[in-house]
């Protein structure tokens, strides 16, 4: 057995965090993880309950919470705060024994890097982000790809999408590979309902956190179409910024506006496979690349033919035509069509249904990305200790 540190600067639940707890929930016996966390919050309370050990190292509050896009002066101070914050989390490193640090996002990707320098022990940056504009500003994308060329020994992407922004490929001395963050709960639907439950509804669902990026306000354009039918339009998730409070109230103003009765805004839901049980059909309407596309593969998971925006992650989770449908990102338009073809085939909806659920049995179960992970640890620690 061998310890690795697994560091995130963030306790919050979302798309990186929750693959981060499916990971170490489901890691075999050859790894025994310490989570160092630069917050406390629902990732910390998570990992805790399932008897993980945890360690809150406080991260100054403005530098946790900094824009990664924002360039101003006090970028000189925040990277100040954070070397020393890399200090600070090395001596812990030293003092339990950590073989290997694994970070989970690009502010712990770089006091990581302080860290594991400061603790003489290889590096593991995971991202899960899409290095370039418009995900990143130019100037961040640029440094983030000159810095994953020296500071870390390995590099893990969450997809082949991800892994082509940081232009490694030439890089041939440098140890990568690529982990889908999986799915780890029950095939199927939760409760299927029974034939006389049902009703005449068709819901639509989108699941994400609220962010002009996830463009939500995509699928409000097109629920304007389907007002005086009898189609709902669920969307799950909340704001996590501020930036993403201002958004939320600019849906909510939208939907008043417009008189949209037919969409529900239901906040943060705790069982999205519940929810997801409920709907007859999912929506990705990302208007740029999606590094991944976690919620794909949860609505999959469950039976649900995917509407997605064919960019990023999930072209390589949909299937086309077979388990579901893949249109330009940003065009309401198209996914009026996409919708509407849904609504009139639901035999063939039924088939993608099928096929999506053993998709994510072939590619996107847990026990494959815990295989690809920990058989890459080796090859980064490179003999340093005996496994």
């Amino acid at each position: 057995m061998y310890r690795v540190a697994y560091l995130d600067h963030t306790a919050r639940w979302s798309g990186g965090e929750v693959a981060l707890f499916n990971l170490l929930t489901n890691l075999d016996q050859t790894v025994e993880p310490l989570v160092v966390l630069a917050e406390d919050g629902p990732l910390a309370e998570r990992l805790r309950e399932k008897g993980m050990d945890v360690r809150i190292i406080h991260l100054d509050e403005k530098v946790r919470n900094r824009n990664r896009n924002t360039i101003n002066f006090q970028v000189f101070s925040s990277a100040i705060k954070t070397y020393l914050y890399g200090k600070a989390v090395g001596r812990v490193l030293r003092e339990e024994k950590v073989v290997c640090v694994h970070t989970n996002s690009l502010k712990s990707a770089i006091y990581g890097a302080v860290a594991a320098k400061s603790a003489g022990i290889p590096l593991i940056w995971h991202i899960h982000d899409i290095i370039e504009a418009p995900y990143l500003r130019k100037i961040v994308a640029f440094f983030m790809k000159l810095l994953v060329k020296y500071l870390p020994d390995g590099v893990i992407a969450n997809s082949n999408a991800t892994m082509a922004t940081l232009n490694l490929s030439q890089a041939t001395s440098k140890k990568k590979t690529i982990a889908y963050p999986s799915y780890f709960g029950q095939i199927g639907r939760k409760n299927e309902p029974q034939l006389e439950d049902k009703d005449d509804r068709f819901i639509v669902l989108l699941v994400g956190r609220l962010a002009d990026w996830k463009g939500q306000h995509i699928l409000l354009e097109a629920a304007k179409s389907f007002a005086k039918r009898n189609v709902e339009f669920w969307i799950a998730g909340d704001a996590l910024f501020e930036a993403d409070a201002v958004y939320k109230q600019q849906l909510i103003q939208y939907i008043r506006e417009n008189g949209l009765f037919n969409v529900k805004m239901l906040g943060h839901v705790n069982d999205i496979s519940q929810l997801m049980s409920q709907a007859d059909l999912l929506v990705h309407t990302s208007v740029i690349p999606e590094p991944f596309g976690q919620v794909i593969v949860e609505g999959m998971a469950v039976g649900l033919p995917v509407i997605a925006s064919n960019a990023g992650g999930p072209r390589e989770i949909v299937l086309n035509e077979e388990t579901g449908l893949l249109i330009p990102p940003g065009k309401a338009e198209r996914l009026i069509e996409a919708i509407q073809w849904m609504i009139e085939h639901p035999e063939e909806r039924k088939e993608m249904g099928e096929k999506a659920m053993n998709r994510v049995k072939e590619l996107f179960l847990i026990e494959h990305t815990v295989q690809k992970i920990t058989s890459f640890y080796p090859q980064v620690i490179s003999g340093r200790i005996k496994i």
